[in-house]
Order: C-alpha cells, then structure tokens, then sequence
C-alpha cells in the first residue's frame, strides 16, 4: 500500500537520520499514488536538493515557489467554493513552504525577498504551526538585525515574548537572568 501513512513516517525518519537515498525511494513510493500533493511533492523537492549536495538552490526556490503558488491558489478557490479546491490542496501548509523558500533565499544572501515572505507570514502568523512560527520570527528577526530594521526587530521580539514567554522561565517561576536567579 503505497499510501501508507507508516511509509510517510519511515521517509521522515529516513531524512531526519540523513538516510535521503532512502527517503528519497519511499516518497516516490508515495508520489506513485499522489503525484498531485503539494505536501509529498515538496518533501520530494527538499529530499532532492538534499541529496544533491543542497548545491542547486535555485533549482529549489523555483520548486518551492510554483508549490506555494499553487498551494494559495486552491486555497483561494477553496474558500470561494467551500472545500472544491481542498483535495488540490490536502493537508499542504503554505506557510511551511514561505519559510523554506525564505531559507533558501536567506542562503542565497537575497535578504530582502527573505525578509518580505516572512514579513507577509509574520502579518499572518497566528494559524501557523507554534514551532513554525517560532522558527521563522528568529529567520526574520535574525534579517531584521541585518538590515538595521530595529524598530520591526523589536515588534518580532514582544511577539516572541509575549507568545513564548514560558520558555523563559526557569523553576520556580523565576525568569533566567534575573538577579536572583544569577545569585543563587
């Protein structure tokens, strides 16, 4: 059963331990049944530029943007229509492919077109995924402070604290670094 959702678990491990000759041949596996998902098409293009020495990044952002664009157009015709566009779509998270797109360009040392695709998701950013979001304030706090933007820096770094203020607490409840919590 090529659509297994056990093969989708075993590519991602794969990938994950740095195994992508074998991730690659389980997702294509999956895309054998699902040549149409945004999702396992992008992890193919992920696994691809992996295993290819991530030496063709433009290659990548080219995938990646055709994805995204078509990930935001069934999404569109979706809501327009309720739910004709969501098998276009299925389970695919544009948001994951603007961060990676903004990586990539980030990698490329386009800063500008990295910062205006994170800014457009940060605008957007309460239905991303909590690690997601978490993960691309600091890309784009991290490109704010080299463009000196230090004001939009400082509007990124009150999300995250107002947002994952809990990760600053040490036991106790006290906040690390503070004066008690350096004396003891």
């Amino acid at each position: 059963m090529p659509d297994d959702p056990s093969e989708a678990a075993a590519a991602a491990a794969a990938y994950t331990e740095g195994d992508h000759a074998t991730a690659h041949s389980l997702l294509q596996g999956i895309l054998s049944s699902r040549d149409q998902d945004p999702k396992v098409l992008h992890n193919v293009a992920i696994t691809d530029y992996a295993m290819g020495g991530c030496k063709e990044p433009r290659k990548l952002l080219a995938v990646l943007e055709r994805l995204r664009a078509r990930v935001e157009e069934a999404r569109e015709k979706a809501d327009a229509s309720d739910s004709i566009g969501s098998d276009l779509v299925g389970d695919a998270d544009p948001s994951l492919l603007a961060y990676n797109s903004a990586v990539v360009l980030y990698q490329l040392k386009q800063y500008g077109k990295a910062r205006a695709v994170l800014d457009d998701m940060f605008a957007q950013i309460e239905p991303v995924d909590e690690f997601l979001a978490f993960r691309s304030c600091f890309l784009l706090l991290d490109l704010q402070l080299l463009q000196r933007q230090l004001e939009k820096a400082a509007e990124v770094l009150a999300y995250l604290e107002r947002s994952y203020a809990m990760l600053t607490k040490s036991d106790g409840g006290r906040e690390n670094g503070s004066a008690e919590a350096r004396d003891s």
